[in-house]
């Protein structure tokens, strides 16, 4: 609305002009004028006229201004709704858990048998963590190994750190390791993740990345 307003500045001046000026002149105009036909002689006044077009335009900018009310308040409660959303967004964004995960050691060559370590850098406290649908993947994304065992953590107080070992064969170059994660907040709301590290020959173990689904 506004925005037509400002591309229509000199519409909305003509009109108003018309408004203000306009009719009060056509009028005056009509009743200097005499008309032969009875039917075009007129039985009000031009102050009666002139008193009926005010309460009209009175009227009108009543409506309008109601208008401009409920419209400037559709606006407020869009604000305040998009401000509650985003302080609702931040509020869930600061009690929930992130983590960290790293390979740092294995009980075999070739990242076999990896000891996993996860770390909860949050200030929130993680619980019922639960590791599955592991397996290693080859170059084209094809499963070569999957895990038949779910791993588990029970809680992970904030700050910390706790392991895991993971029974996998050799992982090979170009190789990847995947997993899933969840875990609940403090609030028992359910996070989801997903773990992947691919494995180069510069590397003794796969960097692993944490990602949570949305």
């Amino acid at each position: 609305m506004f925005d037509w307003m400002k591309k229509h500045k000199k519409l909305i001046a003509f009109i108003i002009f018309m408004i203000i000026f306009g009719v009060p002149l056509i009028i005056h105009i009509l009743f200097k004028l005499h008309s032969n036909i009875d039917f075009f002689v007129a039985e009000w006044s031009a102050g009666e006229l002139l008193s009926y077009y005010g309460s009209i335009l009175a009227f009108l900018g009543t409506v309008i201004l109601g208008a401009l009310s409920l419209y400037q308040n559709q606006i407020i409660k869009q604000e305040s709704d998009k401000r509650a959303e985003l302080l609702e967004q931040r509020e869930h964004e600061s009690n929930m858990p992130r983590f960290t995960i790293v390979a740092n050691g294995s009980h075999g060559g070739n990242a076999q048998n990896l000891c996993l370590k996860i770390s909860n850098v949050s200030e929130n406290n993680a619980q019922e963590l639960k590791f599955f649908n592991i397996k290693i993947l080859n170059p084209e994304k094809e499963p070569q190994w999957i895990a038949q065992k779910t791993y588990s953590i029970d809680y992970l107080f904030a700050d910390s750190t706790k392991g895991i070992d993971i029974f996998n064969p050799v992982i090979n170059n170009g190789f990847e390791l995947y997993m899933e994660m969840t875990c609940l907040d403090k609030y028992n709301e359910q996070h989801n993740y997903i773990i992947k590290g691919l494995m180069n020959t510069d590397q003794t173990f796969p960097a692993l990345k944490i990602m949570e689904l949305l």
